[in-house]
């Protein structure tokens, strides 16, 4: 039985510095905020804010 590849799937691209890149961090926290309850999700909408600035 062949396993099935999910094509929409990718990896989380990390900066030399470490950290996440600014891209993959903001899609992230896009896609927690879809499935957090209202208060985390306005947490990750803070936190979202907060990296944008940070370019």
């Amino acid at each position: 039985m062949k396993e099935k590849i999910d094509t929409n799937s990718r990896s989380l691209k990390w900066e030399q510095n470490g950290e996440l890149a600014q891209k993959d961090l903001y899609e992230l926290i896009e896609r927690l905020k879809n499935v957090e309850s209202e208060g985390t999700s306005s947490e990750l909408s803070r936190l979202g804010a907060k990296s944008k600035i940070k370019d």
